[in-house]
């Protein structure tokens, strides 16, 4: 794969976000909507084309168990050139489907079935941004896209060795409550300490200088 054919494929994608947040902005006040947007997006990406011999497909089918999917799939289905694969969520990746966009990446080499650009994007319907995850060979780059000002920025770069759950993730920090007896929150309550402020991106750039990143 090429330099250029992966700038191209980016390049398709942030304008077909973009159509995503203008044109189709209500949607994502929508219940249950990530089918919804998924379809949407497909439909941007569609129009924006240049090169009708590439088709915009749905969730495709993973020709074994092992193989991983895209939820939207740009590609040659004559040839099998896959130009951009896509996963869509409402929220985080988690770490294995962060893992199988790598497996994504690579396809079968025996088959030639690796795609130039593979990405996910978590709408994040709350936040004022989409996550994007892009796929390297060496690990995975992380972008906000703005839905004001609509662009791209980086926020974090990580390699395939590095462990990276759902709490340091870049910008969102999930705090994941277990259940505890009355006896027990009792005894814990005045060593609790609580903070209504919102998690900042300079807290997280300073936690990933922490040794338990």
């Amino acid at each position: 794969m090429s330099t250029r054919s992966r700038i191209k494929a980016f390049e398709i994608f942030t304008k077909a976000l973009a159509l995503l947040e203008t044109q189709d902005k209500e949607l994502f006040t929508w219940p249950r909507n990530r089918i919804t947007l998924t379809h949407a997006l497909a439909v941007h990406i569609h129009d924006i084309l240049e090169d009708h011999t590439y088709s915009v497909d749905l969730y495709p089918a993973a020709k074994s168990r092992r193989s991983s999917n895209a939820d939207i799939l740009v590609h040659n289905r004559q040839s099998g050139h896959k130009i951009l694969a896509i996963v869509c969520r409402n929220d985080y990746l988690t770490e294995q489907e962060q893992k199988d966009l790598s497996s994504l990446m690579e396809g079968n080499p025996q088959e030639g079935t690796s795609c130039d650009l593979v990405l996910a994007v978590s709408f994040m319907p709350q936040r004022s941004y989409m996550l994007i995850y892009i796929a390297n060979d060496d690990g995975v780059e992380y972008y906000h896209f703005d839905r004001n000002l609509m662009i791209m920025e980086p926020v974090r770069r990580r390699t395939i060795e590095e462990e990276l759950n759902d709490r340091e993730q870049p910008t969102l920090v999930k705090i994941k409550r277990r259940r505890r007896s009355r006896s027990q929150a009792d005894e814990e309550a005045p060593q609790v300490e609580t903070s209504t402020e919102a998690p900042t991106e300079s807290s997280v750039e300073n936690a990933e200088e922490s040794p338990e990143t």
